[in-house]
């Protein structure tokens, strides 16, 4: 955008799991879906809060990638 923000798409794309998330064709609340958990939830986490373990197993079960793909 000319104001110096991003757009939309782009905002949090330095998080592995939204990079492994839009490789894989999915929006937050997609992902949320998958894994049962609030669009919300999937925020907090491409933004700095670290999911649970067991949460990073189904991500990466979803999204197709390695647990260490995510960290």
């Amino acid at each position: 955008m000319a104001d110096g923000r991003k757009a939309p798409r782009e905002r949090g794309s330095g998080s592995p799991i939204t990079r492994q998330r839009l490789a894989a064709g999915m929006t937050q609340g997609q992902l949320a879906e998958k894994i049962g958990c609030l669009q919300k939830d999937v925020s907090r986490w491409e933004n700095g809060r670290a999911p649970r373990t067991e949460t990073l197993v189904k991500i990466a079960g979803v999204l197709g990638c390695r647990i260490e793909d995510l960290i």
